[in-house]
């Protein structure tokens, strides 16, 4: 059912011209085009169902562009801005542009280290700014970037249940990104055993507030952003699908 309803979403999302989506729908895209294009790449006869590997390409630097674009507004709220600089990052991943990468890079010491300190100073606690640390650490090596989203990691473990729906989302992914980059955490074994169920619990509350998210898309079908949740959601599901199921076969 969801490989149909996912089959449904990409024709739509194919449809949608950029220049009338909201900035908020664009990470959505992006995320939801980068899972088709990994599928597609790993499973090449995918193509004749998802198209060809430069047409998703095309689509996910022209969504980029769009994005690198909105970064020129200085008074662009600091969380929102820091979601912008991490989508750049994450699209740098797929095609190696340094000009993104660079972009991305500068805006986000920008963000992190105010003007005339040299020192980084969180803005704030957010999702957005613990991916941000966490491709810094990636691009850079910068250790205290990588020690301040373990922190952030933390935090939000230890008071998860205390976040709104939208917030645990978020925060999961935030996670997700520091276990990717960076690894387990060094911690003793009963805080590591304390984590460990925070992190249970919240990738349980996480896939009931996709559903839910899945839901609202069948019934509102025309909005753009959550077209674009429904989209990144069931991308990702079917990437995890396909893997499944061709790990079988082999």
């Amino acid at each position: 059912m969801e490989k149909n309803l996912f089959r449904e979403v990409y024709k739509q999302v194919c449809g949608l011209a950029l220049k009338d989506c909201p900035p908020s729908s664009l990470s959505g895209l992006l995320h939801g085009y980068l899972s088709v294009y990994s599928m597609v790449r790993v499973y090449p006869w995918l193509e004749d169902e998802y198209g060809s590997l430069w047409d998703i390409h095309d689509r996910i630097r022209e969504i980029a562009r769009v994005i690198q674009e909105l970064l020129k507004d200085k008074d662009i709220q600091v969380d929102t801005r820091a979601g912008y600089v991490v989508d750049l990052m994450d699209a740098y991943l797929l095609y190696s542009d340094l000009k993104f990468l660079d972009t991305a890079l500068d805006a986000a010491y920008e963000i992190l280290i105010p003007k005339g300190s040299d020192k980084i100073v969180l803005p704030c606690r957010t999702p957005n700014i613990c991916r941000l640390l966490c491709n810094c650490y990636y691009f850079t090596g910068d250790v205290e970037c990588g020690m301040l989203a373990k922190n952030l990691v933390t935090e939000t473990l230890g008071v998860s249940r205390k976040f709104s729906c939208m917030e645990l989302g978020d925060w999961w992914w935030a996670i997700r990104a520091y276990e990717s980059v960076i690894g387990e955490m060094d911690v003793f074994i009963e805080e590591k055993e304390r984590l460990a169920g925070g992190r249970m619990r919240l990738g349980v509350s996480v896939e009931q507030i996709e559903d839910e998210k899945i839901e609202d898309f069948q019934q509102n079908g025309s909005d753009v952003c959550l077209i674009a949740k429904a989209f990144d959601i069931l991308a990702r599901r079917e990437f995890a699908v396909c893997n499944e199921f061709y790990s079988k076969i082999e």
